[in-house]
């Protein structure tokens, strides 16, 4: 008796457990978030195309507890992450208008939890013991960059349009960016200026563009996607190729190696989206240590420089005007935080951000983020927003970017929460950047190499011999776009890098 009753306890609890996960599994669907297991694979779909899949709150409460799960399993080598709306759009950012309109209406309570939320779930996304890979096949701006700036596996096709436009409704380049940018683009400057211009103008990067800069570690065709999606899912350990025998290591190369499989070559006659001397004016005007007036500044030295060609003179006074059409308080914020952030770790990074957001959201007498956001969201308007408040003291920026201490904010923490000030992976899966082309050619980058080398020998190291850059796409092309850019010639052909950059 005892015994039958045991079992119909069991099965009772059973159907239970079954019911729930039934439940659970409903509302997932239901959601504007979709999960699948596809054998070795976990595939999160971002399924709100209306909105060009615009993250809230629901949809961030939805994707942070599975990573969790994820992280926690033993069965699943990789996470996917792509969209519904693909082609058209990844990811358009977070969904700042619902934010603004209930801002407005004073509830502040919803903007503290969306943005707790967001940031907790880029922390989870960059602290997360496996391999992630973004299908940036579309849209890919604000939220969408928090999606995949963090992690080591950034899939540009030729349909995506990267930006970071946040200075036109009064904001900040959130998500980590300020943190994120400057650690991955590969050209205009090795102290995060093509990072810092992107951000402050929000200027917009096609897919090749978005993979040569190196805010996206890979370039593939959107026809093969769903095959790369397929491949991804089939990867086990006994793929390896390297000779790692750390297991958490060796599944990111295992994961480089298949994506790397379905690269597409840069489309024909490419050129990168900024010239030589559009990247000069750049790095001379956009360094993160220089000041907004400083900024300004030296974009007029070019304007009015005699000896300045006309290509920099006149992206100089185009980029001023960019400049001028944003909030100016969006623009000190985010020079402060590019200060603060480029140099600390990723979780006091996303910490500091979600201050700043929280304030910025209940602040309406010292920035316009809920009235702009309105204006261009909400209201529709085609004229641009005319910001009121132009200049604040240095003791009112400091309230924007400081804790309440009466009520404070703070993120989420992943339960493997390890954080770091570098990247441990994404500098080895994507194109390299100006400093090691800089070592190798100095013979700085301890292969104690003492001869000089042509740019011919160069680019060969990086396109043949370099184990992390080799056959990467593109590598040819932009390994002697900066050694144009940075180096002079002597007339036997060997190269001496420049020692600042070429005069404007």
């Amino acid at each position: 008796m005892l015994r039958h009753s045991y079992c119909r306890a069991q099965q009772q609890s059973l159907r239970h457990v079954l019911k729930t996960r039934l439940a659970v599994n409903q509302l997932r669907f239901m959601s504007e978030v979709k999960f699948r297991v596809d054998s070795t694979a976990r595939v999160v779909t971002l399924d709100r195309p209306k909105k060009l899949n615009a993250l809230d709150v629901e949809m961030c409460s939805a994707i942070l507890p599975t990573l969790q799960e994820y992280a926690k399993s033993t069965v699943n080598n990789v996470v996917i992450l792509n969209s519904s709306a693909s082609p058209r759009a990844f990811c358009s950012g977070g969904d700042v208008a619902q934010v603004a309109k209930l801002v407005k209406e004073g509830n502040f309570d919803y903007a503290r939890e969306f943005f707790t939320k967001e940031y907790s779930l880029n922390l989870a996304l960059a602290t997360l013991n496996k391999p992630v890979i973004s299908i940036m096949d579309g849209i890919t701006m604000g939220g969408g960059v928090g999606l995949s700036t963090h992690i080591p596996f950034r899939i540009a096709t030729e349909n995506t349009r990267w930006a970071m436009p946040e200075m036109d409704i009064g904001f900040f380049p959130d998500v980590g960016a300020t943190f994120s940018i400057p650690k991955l683009t590969t050209v205009g400057g090795s102290n995060g200026q093509l990072a810092q211009y992107l951000c402050m103008t929000g200027d917009i990067l096609n897919g090749a563009d978005a993979y040569v800069a190196g805010v996206a570690s890979h370039y593939v065709p959107h026809d093969q996607i769903s095959n790369l999606q397929a491949r991804l899912a089939e990867l086990h350990l006994t793929e390896a190729t390297s000779q790692s025998t750390n297991r958490d290591d060796e599944i990111f190369d295992v994961v480089n190696h298949a994506i790397e499989e379905f690269n597409a070559p840069l489309p024909r006659d490419y050129k990168f989206k900024y010239t030589a001397d559009e990247l000069n004016v750049i790095e001379q005007c956009f360094d993160i240590g220089n000041s907004l007036k400083q900024i300004y500044s030296k974009l007029d030295e070019v304007i009015a420089g005699k000896t300045v060609s006309q290509t920099a003179q006149e992206f100089a006074a185009k980029t001023k005007q960019m400049l001028a059409s944003k909030s100016p308080v969006s623009l000190e914020i985010a020079k402060e935080l590019f200060q603060r952030n480029s140099f600390t770790d990723i979780q006091t990074a996303l910490t500091q951000d979600l201050i700043t957001a929280t304030k910025m959201s209940e602040s309406p007498d010292l920035c316009e983020f809920a009235e702009a956001t309105s204006h261009k969201l909400l209201e529709k308007n085609k004229t641009p927003y005319q910001w009121k408040i132009k200049d604040l003291k240095l003791a009112q920026i400091s309230v924007l970017i400081s804790q309440n201490s009466s009520n404070p904010v703070s993120l989420i923490r992943p339960s493997n929460l390890v954080t770091f000030s570098e990247y441990p992976h994404h500098s080895k899966y994507q194109l390299p950047n100006e400093t090691l082309v800089e070592k190798y050619i100095t013979g700085a980058d301890n292969h104690g190499r003492q001869t000089a080398v042509t740019k011919k020998e160069a680019v060969k190291f990086f396109q043949q011999l370099n184990p992390a850059t080799k056959s990467k796409t593109g590598v040819d092309y932009l390994v002697g776009f900066i050694i144009d850019r940075k180096c002079v010639p002597n007339p036997d052909g060997f190269l001496r890098w420049k020692t600042s950059s070429a005069k404007l």
